[in-house]
């Protein structure tokens, strides 16, 4: 168990976050004031992190696939991708 430094509440580790203040300290606090903190709650910062880095895997890959449509089939098939790349990103990062 640990302590948040912002309430005071006894905190189970797995549950403790460790928070980054404006003087470049880091500081143990929980779930609650992590959401008062930042205007959002821990699940949902979780959820928008993991599908930012999904995103970044998929947009990559179909930059590979891109290049390698380009330089094996033509400049059709690379424009094809860039067009295919663009939409994979604005559907994966709308908002839920």
């Amino acid at each position: 168990m640990v302590k948040c430094e912002r309430c005071g509440r006894a905190v189970e580790e797995t549950a403790a976050l460790k928070h980054k203040t404006d003087a470049g300290d880091y500081e143990v606090i929980c779930q609650d004031c992590f959401q008062a903190a930042t205007g959002v709650d821990y699940q949902t910062f979780a959820f928008r992190r993991e599908n930012a880095k999904m995103t970044l895997l998929a947009v990559l890959f179909c930059l590979a696939a891109t290049v390698y449509a380009f330089v094996e089939k033509g400049a059709l098939y690379g424009a094809l991708g860039i067009v295919l790349t663009i939409l994979v990103y604005l559907f994966a990062s709308k908002k839920k």
